[in-house]
């Protein structure tokens, strides 16, 4: 066989080979591998707005149905005016003492010479007291006041029988230099705490005090003169002793 023969069987037998694979690929077509794909889930947020439930009060509630709030105040408990004369000082600075009123026994005085005196006992002693308030000793006003008082103590001791004194709430060693000066013949009291002063019904708020004089028949309250001029109050008081005589 020659040579030219046989390689053109070879390359019929290649040809015929290629022939048949080819065939084979076309009966079995080659799968697409397709890669899973990654699931991604994609997490949704539901963002939940949680609103607290308000407090139902029942203002709210008489409010939505028409209805007025209706405010209950509890009755104070308060101390009748009538209670025991001893009581009186721990009423407070409401309470006074008005004309028919007896001083409460435990009532406690201090004078410029530093002798406390229960108050009570000082006036059943006395018989006839008058006591007279001043916003401030050594001022004018309040010198000429004392300074009538003075000029009338004879006539008031003496000839009716009543017993002076003065109220203020300054110090003893004030109350002393005053009474000195002055040359009053009678006491001063001195009243820092401003109870009797209260008590009387002459203290000025929010502070203060209220030029006044009263007369006092064995400890209970005959005469109350509040917020007079100076002049008037030594006058005054000596025509009400006057008049307090004559009723006896």
């Amino acid at each position: 066989m020659s040579v030219s023969r046989r390689r053109s069987e070879r390359i019929a037998a290649i040809q015929q080979e290629f022939e048949i694979v080819k065939a084979q690929k076309a009966e079995t077509p080659a799968s697409k591998v397709t890669k899973p794909k990654k699931s991604r889930t994609k997490t949704q947020t539901i963002a939940t707005k949680v609103t607290k439930p308000k407090k139902s009060t029942r203002e709210t509630e008489n409010l939505k149905q028409g209805s007025p709030t209706v405010k209950v105040d509890l009755p104070k408990t308060t101390k009748s005016r009538s209670a025991k004369k001893e009581d009186a000082i721990e009423l407070g600075d409401d309470y006074e003492l008005n004309v028919g009123d007896e001083i409460p026994s435990d009532l406690e005085i201090k004078l410029q010479n530093g002798e406390e005196q229960n108050l009570l006992e000082f006036s059943k002693k006395a018989g006839v007291l008058v006591i007279f308030s001043y916003p401030k000793a050594s001022t004018p006003g309040c010198t000429r006041q004392a300074k009538g008082f003075r000029d009338h103590y004879k006539e008031l001791n003496e000839k009716y029988g009543a017993s002076v004194l003065g109220l203020s709430a300054d110090n003893a060693k004030t109350q002393t230099n005053f009474k000195v000066k002055q040359e009053l013949q009678y006491d001063l009291i001195c009243d820092t705490k401003k109870e009797l002063i209260a008590l009387l019904g002459c203290k000025k708020f929010p502070s203060g005090i209220i030029r006044s004089h009263f007369i006092f028949v064995d400890g209970v309250l005959r005469f109350k003169n509040v917020k007079v001029s100076p002049e008037e109050s030594f006058t005054n008081a000596l025509k009400q002793v006057k008049e307090l005589s004559k009723s006896k």
